[in-house]
């Protein structure tokens, strides 16, 4: 008869310790780790419109407008229509929604693809100024 409760009780205060832990939002560790990759990434800051998104892993629509990283920083025009790679890891799923970002977007067979995973990596919605900064320092060779 003990058991159960303590059982349930034990439930309980391990939840905790199942939450989703994430690494603070980093533009140098990520463009780092997609420059390391073989893939080819581009860097985007601007306006993104998600046109489909996914509910759980899955693959949406977005348009994304503004301008694209050189190594002059986000000198080049950019508006096109890219693909939302959504990822989950376990119940958490990658959320994008319409707004400002800055992004690093893998060329795909089918175009460029946002990867939208659960912590955020190479996404950072309503980017701060040190992110865009970071991301055109990282692009001039001066990664931090």
């Amino acid at each position: 008869m003990i058991r159960l409760p303590l059982l349930a009780l034990l439930l309980l205060t391990a939840s905790p310790a199942l939450a989703l832990k994430c690494l603070a939002p980093d533009p140098a560790r990520d463009f780092r780790a997609a420059e390391a990759d073989s893939a080819t990434w581009s860097g985007v800051y601007g306006w993104l419109e998600v046109l489909s998104h996914p509910e759980g892993a899955g693959t949406g629509q977005a348009r994304l407008t503004g301008r694209s990283l050189t190594a002059e920083g986000f000198s080049q025009p950019f508006d096109r229509d890219i693909a939302l790679q959504v990822s989950c890891l376990g119940p958490w799923c990658g959320q994008v929604e319409s707004g400002p970002v800055a992004a690093l977007l893998r060329h795909g067979r089918a175009g460029l693809v946002l990867q939208v995973e659960p912590c955020r990596a190479n996404l950072w919605p309503d980017p701060e100024l040190a992110q865009i900064q970071s991301l055109s320092a990282c692009m001039a060779g001066a990664c931090d």
